[in-house]
This record gives C-alpha cells, structure tokens and sequence, in this order.
C-alpha cells in the first residue's frame, strides 16, 4: 500500500493535530509574548504547557507504525538483508533524513537567537553557543552529554534516531540468529520488541533520569509496531493481547497519563487505517499537507517564535493586544516556513521512503 494511500488519512490527521499542539506548547513557554499575555489566559497557557506536550506519545507511536511498516511490514519479512554494510547504510540514510531539514533548523536558531540577542536581553533567549553544543547536536548526543539545547525540542529528533536504530537492530539481529538457530525469525523479532516494551512500561519509563535514551519511550514506539504487525488490528495476534496486558499493568502499577495517550492512540490506529476520510476534498488535502510538513514545523517555530516575540517586545513592550497578535504572526509565519523546510529538504528526497514523523 502506498503512503499517499487513504487509509492513511488518519496519521496524517494526527500529526496535524499533534504538531499544532507541541508548537503552541513551545509558544506558551518561552518568550516576552507568553509572559506578558499570561494573566489573561492563564488556565489556557497552564493546559498548553503542562498536558498538550502529552501527544509527543501520539508521535512515537506513529514512527514505531511507519518504522516497522518500512523495515519489516511484518516481523519475519524484513526489507533489508543481513549484511553489516547493509545495517549501516540504514541507520545512516535514516539520520540523513532527519538531520537535513533538523541542521538546517538549527543554524536558523542559531542565527535568530543572535539577532535577538542584539535587540534585547531576554531571560529565554540562548546565549551564543560553544563549539561543544554544536558538535553535540551535529551527532545527536546533547541530552547524553548534558548541553544546553539550541532550539526547542530537539531532543525528540535524537530520541526518534534512536529508537529507529533499536528496531533496526533488533531486526538484523533477530535475522541472524534465526539463520544460525532452528528458531524463526518472526518469534524472535516478537519476543523482543514485547520484551522490550514491557522493560519501557515497567521499568525504564518510570525513572526520569533515563529520559534521554529511547529505552524510557521504546514501550509507546512497540505500540506502533505491533500495531503494524497486527495489520491494524486485521490479524489475530496474541502478541498484541500480551502487550496491551502489559500496558494495563504498567498503568495500575504507577498511573502515568502520557502511557494512557500512547495506549489511546495505538488503539485509535489500529481502527483508523480501516475507515474512509469523512472530511471534503478541500479540507482532506489541507490535513495531509499539514501531516506531511509536522516534521518541519516542530523544527522551524521556535526560531520564528524567538525573532517575532523580540520584535514585538522591542516595539510594543507589555502592550497585550500586539503580543496576541505576535504570537499568531509567529503561528502563521511558522506554517509557511514548516512548507517551505519541507519542500526545500524533505520533499526531495522522499519519494518511495516512508515519510518523516516528527
């Protein structure tokens, strides 16, 4: 089935919606803007920074789907073969196709954040950046050594790396040990993503400090996988039984609302593949041009957020009906810059790869 096809209208819907969400988040939580229209809008700010960043869950979801859907479409029938060259040729297509659009973003806020710090002092805009900090971002390994990050969050980019190369290997290495063993391939690839999905739910993803390795969120990624490999729910698989009976008792054992949006959206996946867009022509095409650009959105706004909020903030200091309009300018400015990043350094060179998820 082709990625454009309809049935896949609903991860396009949910990246929309998903992306909208995370990029207001970020919006509430850095800048003059937020701060000045806070006492307006409070409650609407508070549930934008503390439960909107929830559905980053919606997302790891959907990349482990589109993972598994490219490396495996189902667990013993892997598109790749089992050479070493092979395995790094993955992983290193799959961080050029995150780091173009993600590098060219980030010398974005990096030069934004250097305009703004000759217009204005403000408390969130970064300081100039060390050559640490940028090697560390250029490799995806700033979490892992403690730097300041250089845009808003980027952390994902590095987590989504990861994840995608634990899948991978544990693909690859699931092949090989079914060529050298009377074991199938299909049991091995299986049992471990179940294995290591239950060690997420119930281990890894209840220690805070583990957050910057994919182990803390690899249980939401095996969601989407075996979402894929239960064909949306079209196949009976015990496995998948198995691991929502994991989830439950992930839940009852420390309730944790970001594991509910996963469960949720894992759930709500599985049915939507299977039902037609009810929406227009129109408004079908606006949802999926927004699912197609998610990925540069989460990107590109804070960049445009930082430069609009100092502007504004220079010219109209504390004046509350220019920092509303500021911050919509920046929203709109934001989608226009996601399609240009994504016509300029995903589109190209997409074609018959699977799409980026944010």
């Amino acid at each position: 089935m082709r990625q454009d096809s309809p049935s896949f209208w609903f991860i396009d819907a949910t990246k929309a919606v998903a992306s909208q969400l995370i990029v207001w988040h970020h919006f509430v939580a850095y800048g003059p803007m937020a701060r000045t229209l806070y006492p307006y809008v409070a409650e609407l700010m508070d549930w934008l920074y503390e439960d909107a960043r929830q559905v980053v869950q919606a997302f790891l979801v959907i990349g482990g789907f589109l993972a598994a859907r490219s490396l495996a479409p189902r667990p013993q029938e892997p598109t790749f073969d089992a050479s070493f060259r092979t395995l790094v040729k993955l992983i290193w297509r799959r961080y050029v196709r995150l780091a173009k659009p993600y590098l060219a973003a980030l010398v974005l806020a990096m030069l934004m954040a250097a305009l703004a710090r000759r217009i204005m002092f403000d408390i969130d805009t970064p300081p100039a950046p060390s050559l640490m900090q940028v090697a560390a971002h250029v490799l995806l390994i700033h979490d892992l050594v403690n730097v300041d990050a250089l845009s808003a969050g980027v952390w994902y980019v590095a987590i989504d790396f990861q994840l995608y190369g634990v899948l991978l290997l544990i693909l690859w290495c699931s092949l090989h040990v079914a060529r050298c063993s009377r074991l199938d391939m299909r049991t091995l690839a299986l049992a471990s993503v179940i294995g290591l999905s239950a060690l997420s739910l119930l281990w890894f993803n209840r220690d805070p400090s583990m957050d910057q390795w994919a182990f803390y969120f690899f249980g939401a990624y095996g969601l989407g996988v075996m979402v894929q490999w239960s064909g949306g729910f079209t196949r009976k698989h015990p496995w998948l039984g198995v691991l929502a009976a994991i989830v439950i008792v992930a839940l009852t054992l420390e309730w944790r609302s970001r594991l509910l949006v996963a469960a949720v959206t894992a759930l709500m996946l599985g049915i939507g593949l299977h039902l037609k867009p009810f929406l227009g022509t129109a408004a079908h095409a606006a949802i999926a041009w927004l699912g197609r650009t998610s990925y540069a959105l989460f990107l590109v706004h804070y960049p445009v957020v930082l430069i609009v909020g100092t502007v504004v903030a220079g010219l109209w200091p504390g004046n509350v009906p220019a920092h509303a309009a500021g911050l919509l300018a920046a929203w709109a400015l934001s989608v226009v810059a996601a399609g240009s990043l994504h016509r300029s350094l995903e589109a190209s060179g997409r074609k018959s790869l699977r799409p980026m998820t944010p």
